[in-house]
């Protein structure tokens, strides 16, 4: 294996133990657990698909049924203390990763002379 390779594997196992990440994962794991919350996502992304299917064949009434019935199961899934919490530690986990690559890629770009 390479020192690259091993550098990256290194990185993974950094990320993937800190704090953020595995608040995530965790959270991830509960809302996978939850079959009722799936079939709400399930049935508000069915609704959706549903509005731009009338949409494109003109059917103005049906389109706005659909997209009030997938606006309120979003706005039923955002209220959900869990759905809050999991798209909180969604967001820290994708911050922690645009810190690293933003950091990764200045400090490429500094040894590389690129500034």
């Amino acid at each position: 294996m390479s020192s690259f390779e091993e550098a990256l594997n290194h990185l993974i196992e950094l990320i993937g133990e800190h704090d953020s990440v595995r608040d995530y994962q965790a959270i991830e794991k509960k809302i996978k657990s939850l079959p009722e919350l799936s079939k709400l996502a399930h049935d508000m992304k069915a609704y959706q698909q549903d509005a731009v299917l009338f949409q494109k064949i003109e059917k103005k009434r049906a389109q706005k049924e659909a997209d009030q019935k997938a606006q309120q199961m979003g706005e039923d899934l955002d209220k959900l203390p869990i759905v809050q919490d999991y798209r909180a530690k969604m967001q820290d986990a994708s911050d922690l990763l645009q810190y690293v690559t933003k950091t990764l890629e200045e400090k490429i770009n500094e040894a590389l002379g690129n500034d």
